[in-house]
């Protein structure tokens, strides 16, 4: 049955917001939570969670409701405005191709939208912390991992604050999302680093981190990683172009999640520091990757 283009869309938003929870297999999709997270009905939410269903992405269990059966989330449907967007943005602020400040409207001029697509990212990207609202009006991106000494010093914050989360006295292992992060992790292994999207890998890596900033039981801590990761997002679309160092990096994760569930913390935390100290190591050459993008970006 050919579909709306409407109900694509908020299909479309819907695989968005799971992107960016990064929910387990299995995880149950409530029609109510859905619709007021988006702002719409019930009905075009349960015609849209038919659309995922139709392509793999959920399935319908009697007297559960629907369930998130790729978590993954690679899909066959298009990618909607506002991760286009998102993702335009992003990839323009690295190469440098629009400026730190931005306004709604330029933006809607820039890239042909409608301002609700344009607010929406907006809203996601501040959510995130990647924007922050300028004095008076527009947006002002925060600082980002976009040149070589932001990137060091990401680094090397993180390595004094991603052992220090596993050291946590309140660290509490989730073996459900551990046993989720060695399915995804073989799954990429098994399928082989080159043949697959940068995205793919990032989120990979990503829900790594996250889980283990989750299981630390500090609110502070968790936040400052889940912010590494977000600030990371802006360059790292572009810079993961070294994907041996992504299969060893994959590895590293395995690694650490078997110390932790041995109960060898203080070795699982050595191995943190060790596995983020040489991803800095093999840093990407800034000015070639944003030389790439800009030629890119600008090509027509």
């Amino acid at each position: 049955m050919a579909q709306g283009g409407k109900q694509i869309e908020l299909a479309g938003r819907i695989l968005d917001w799971l992107r960016k929870e990064r929910l387990p297999a299995g995880a149950r999709l409530a029609e109510a939570r859905l619709a007021d997270v988006l702002g719409v009905s019930r009905s075009p939410v349960r015609a849209a969670l038919a659309t995922l269903a139709e392509a793999g992405v959920v399935a319908y269990q009697p007297k559960r409701g629907y369930e998130l059966c790729d978590a993954s989330l690679e899909t066959a449907l298009p990618v909607t405005d506002d991760e286009r967007i998102y993702r335009t943005m992003a990839s323009e602020h690295f190469a440098k191709l629009i400026g730190e400040q931005i306004s709604v409207s330029g933006l809607v001029r820039r890239y042909g939208v409608g301002r609700a697509v344009i607010n929406r990212v907006l809203a996601r990207m501040s959510e995130e912390g990647l924007i922050e609202r300028a004095p008076g009006r527009g947006w002002v991106f925060r600082p980002a991992l976009i040149d070589e000494d932001a990137y060091d010093e990401s680094y090397r914050f993180r390595e004094l604050v991603e052992p220090a989360a596993i050291l946590e006295p309140g660290f509490r292992i989730d073996r459900g999302r551990f046993a989720e992060l060695r399915r995804a992790h073989a799954a990429i292994l098994d399928e082989g680093v080159d043949s697959l999207p940068m995205g793919r890998l990032f989120e990979a890596d990503a829900q790594f981190h996250e889980a283990i900033a989750a299981c630390c039981a500090n609110r502070f801590l968790a936040q400052t990683i889940r912010q590494q990761t977000r600030l990371r997002r802006l360059s790292e679309y572009e810079n993961y172009s070294e994907r041996a160092r992504l299969a060893e990096s994959l590895g590293e994760h395995l690694e650490i999640l078997d110390a932790i569930e041995a109960g060898e913390m203080l070795r699982a935390a050595e191995l943190m520091r060790r596995h983020v100290a040489v991803s800095q190591a093999v840093k990407p050459d800034f000015n070639k990757v944003r030389f790439l993008a800009h030629r890119r970006l600008t090509r027509r």
